[in-house]
């Protein structure tokens, strides 16, 4: 693999790179023995007590300025929880910007503090606690300092916020139960993000940050006494009633019961194991349809829970682990955590056959294991495979993540399938890159063997082989404080690659610029060019404005417009997308795709899509969702009520869902017609 030796080359800048060396702000967190109540309001003894952390400094726009308002932390602790009491003072209240009010649902489109708290004091590795005006909570873990983060994860935790005259205050009470941590250190690393929406501002305390959630670049929280972990096993068990009515499955008005269970182990603080009898996977919402004008498959997030504790390990660019690969599982376990400077997952699962489909039953093993070395950086190994009855593939990994400095970036992975190792079915790529919140520009070298995406797509993600790639991106954002313009920033990326016999058979080319004014309203500029060779040679292009107003924040509207080329057809795009909040509880998002090609009308597609959602709390609430296809005449209806009395685990759901779409196998319309009932408990021994 001469290639790969480009990546030995990069591996020795390492003894010429050094690392330069910062202070790190501290504050120390306060041990209580009285009781706080979380309802928002600092008022407690204890929070004059405690340490406060201040001062916080912009990293956009104006990056390392002193925070426009300010922000006041306090931290304490007891046996069972570590408390954050926060302060966000704001001139004028009334600019509080704050629409969204479903859980896990991160963007910087309203007000936000963000708790971040690194357990190991690895540098690389922790867990984000959002709030936003209204006390939706967002939870996250983030892994290879920043770079990498997964929303999936869920953590059982407390917040209240109260507005006030003087701005928004919040205090969260997170058990030490749900999170995992060194329980040697008396130290964590320790940062808190605040975004002002109105002013675009983000700010941090240890500051200032050459990009969200840079570990690397926290400060430190000291006084810190950790007990041990008191439930040892948790459980998660839950009961369906299941209506189905379903050419699919050929099951007509029947009722099918059904009950599993979720166990949660801890066996110490730091490693956790999980196991799983007949998940349910019924409260999944529906993928929101897409418009692909590629011939590569779309990736869909992972939204089942057995996966979600450690799956952004496997955040590699060559993805040998995509869990949306497993299908119905009948059991599973796997146990997480980090011993010293290991990181490691380990999972097993075992699916369930579908004889009308013509699936076997297939096991599906998945290693991680993730080396911290240097100050931010890691070593990982991965391996994944799929054993049926008849069959079996498997791949193993080897990967780097070196972060030089503040701003250098160094990343590479080589991949090699089994049961037969050979060129053609192994890949590989070395890629590097400088980058921050205002700039960012990468070069990368890949080789994706012709025999490759079907072995490794048995349990991975990859949209082609039969390549050898090089590809680039420069990014640069203009930040004004004056003349009517809030930011512009600019994008131009281009990717070409060859067959591995050196036959050229893509060439792409973007180019993007954005300017946003202090109006609100903003203007998106695009154009992209293209050479495919398949079956022939096309050339693709693509041109086309986006307007939008608010379109930063959570309440928003956008207009855009698209013609071009795509495959041998000429086309016209129209894109609209609008969410409003229509009243204090109540709101809305709409989204229209209107895709009309020429000569070839069959691939014409108009997608209408509409949410709504009434929130009685935020953990109280009515969801509907709908979409329609014209291209495969599809409609699909998704209702949900549901009540987290436990959140985010106990909860009791009401879903139903419809689904009709013409069959091409039975000549006509085809229907799944489904209503579920579940109930789920968490109970800790």
């Amino acid at each position: 693999m001469k290639g790969y030796l480009l990546a030995n080359i990069f591996f020795l800048l390492l003894l010429i790179v050094v690392q330069p060396a910062y202070s790190q702000k501290a504050v120390s967190a306060c041990r209580i023995t009285e009781d706080i109540i979380i309802d928002g309001f600092l008022d407690e003894p204890a929070w004059q007590l405690a340490d406060s952390a201040v001062d916080f400094v912009q990293m956009e726009p104006a990056k390392g300025e002193m925070a426009t308002e300010r922000t006041v932390v306090n931290i304490a602790y007891d046996d069972e929880k570590i408390y954050f009491g926060i302060h966000c003072f704001q001139k004028d209240p009334s600019t509080i910007v704050a629409g969204n009010q479903s859980r896990d649902q991160l963007s910087k489109t309203d007000d936000l503090i963000a708790i971040i708290l690194d357990t190991y004091n690895d540098n690389r590795s922790g867990m984000v606690f959002f709030v936003n005006p209204l006390g939706v909570q967002i939870d996250m873990k983030v892994a290879d300092d920043g770079r990498s983060i997964d929303l999936n994860w869920d953590a059982e935790w407390e917040s209240a916020v109260a507005i006030t005259d003087r701005g928004w205050s919040v205090e969260l009470a997170i058990p030490f139960q749900s999170l995992t941590y060194n329980k040697e250190l008396n130290s964590w690393g320790f940062n808190i993000g605040r975004l002002i929406r109105n002013n675009i501002e983000t700010s941090y305390w240890a500051g200032p940050a050459s990009g969200d959630f840079r570990i690397s670049q926290s400060g430190i929280l000291t006084g810190l006494e950790t007990p041990d972990k008191k439930k040892i096993i948790e459980l998660t068990p839950y009961f369906t009633l299941k209506y189905e009515d379903s050419d699919e499955t050929g099951n007509h008005n029947k009722i099918l019961p059904q009950a599993g269970l979720d166990a949660h182990i801890n066996i110490s603080s730091n490693v956790v194991s999980h196991l799983t009898y007949n998940p349910d996977f019924a409260t999944v919402e529906g993928d929101m349809a897409r418009i692909n004008m590629t011939r590569w498959e779309l990736s869909f997030p992972e939204k089942r829970l057995f996966f979600q504790e450690g799956n952004e390990l496997f955040k590699t660019r060559i993805k040998t682990f995509y869990s949306r690969r497993i299908g119905d599982i009948n059991f599973g376990g796997k146990i997480n955590g980090k011993i010293k400077d290991f990181n490691f997952y380990v999972m097993d699962s075992q699916t369930k056959a579908d004889d009308s489909m013509g699936i076997p039953s297939a096991n599906y093993t998945a290693v991680r294991v993730k080396k911290d070395i240097l100050n931010s950086s890691s070593l990982g190994f991965s391996y994944v495979d799929k054993k049926t009855d008849t069959s079996y593939v498997s791949s193993a990994s080897i990967d780097y993540m070196l972060n030089l400095g503040k701003t250098w970036k160094i990343t590479g992975q080589m991949v090699a399938s089994f049961p037969e190792v050979t060129m053609p079915a192994s890949a590989y790529f070395v890629r590097v890159a400088k980058e921050n919140n205002i700039y960012h520009v990468h070069l990368r070298y890949s080789y994706t063997g012709e025999q490759f995406k079907d072995r490794v797509n048995e349990t991975g993600f990859i949209r082609d082989d039969d390549m050898k790639e090089l590809d680039s991106d420069i990014n640069y954002m203009w930040w004004f404080k004056d003349n009517g313009i809030k930011y512009i920033s600019v994008s131009s990326w281009w990717n070409v690659f060859w067959s591995t016999e050196n036959v050229m058979r893509s060439w792409g080319l973007s180019q993007e610029a954005r300017m946003y004014l202090q109006n609100r309203f903003s203007l998106d500029v695009r154009n992209s060019r293209d050479f495919k060779l398949y079956e022939k040679v096309f050339y693709n292009y693509k041109t086309g404005m986006v307007l939008g107003y608010n379109s930063d924040e959570w309440s928003m509207g956008i207009i855009a417009y698209y013609k071009g080329r795509n495959f041998d057809d000429d086309f016209s795009w129209l894109q609209g997308d609008i969410r409003l909040k229509l009243f204090k509880k109540l709101s809305i998002y709409y989204s229209l795709n209107k895709l009309d090609y020429s000569p070839d009308k069959s691939r014409s597609t108009l997608l209408n899509i509409i949410s709504v959602d009434y929130n009685f709390t935020n953990n109280l609430w009515i969801r509907v969702f709908a979409q329609n296809n014209t291209r495969d005449d599809r409609t699909y209806f998704y209702g949900k009520f549901g009540w987290r009395f436990q959140p985010p685990f106990g909860a009791v759901y009401f879903i139903y869902t419809s689904d009709t779409f013409e069959d091409p196998l039975l000549a006509g319309k085809s229907y799944n017609d489904i209503a579920f009932l579940k109930f789920s408990y968490r109970v800790g021994f």
